[in-house]
C-alpha cells in the first residue's frame, strides 16, 4: 500500500514527522513488522524534546492556535 500522507514531507514539520517514523522503522520495527511499545514511546518522547515540547510537565495542553 502507497502512503497517502495529510502533511507535505518536505515543510520543516513535515521532515520532522518522517524522521520520526523512520527512525522507528530503521531502529525499533522487528521482522514481522511489530512495533516495541515501550521503544515507541521512549522515540516519541526523544522526538518532542527535540522539538522543544516538555515532556515532563503535568499534562498541559499546548494551545493550537
Amino acid at each position: 500500500m502507497a502512503h497517502q500522507l495529510k502533511f507535505d514531507p518536505l515543510s520543516p514539520e513535515g521532515a520532522e514527522i518522517v524522521a520520526l517514523y523512520n527512525d522507528i522503522r530503521e531502529n525499533i520495527q522487528d521482522a514481522e513488522g511489530g512495533w516495541n511499545g515501550a521503544d515507541t514511546v521512549e522515540a516519541v518522547c526523544d522526538w518532542f524534546i527535540r522539538l522543544g515540547v516538555d515532556v515532563s510537565t503535568d499534562g498541559a495542553v499546548i494551545p493550537a492556535a
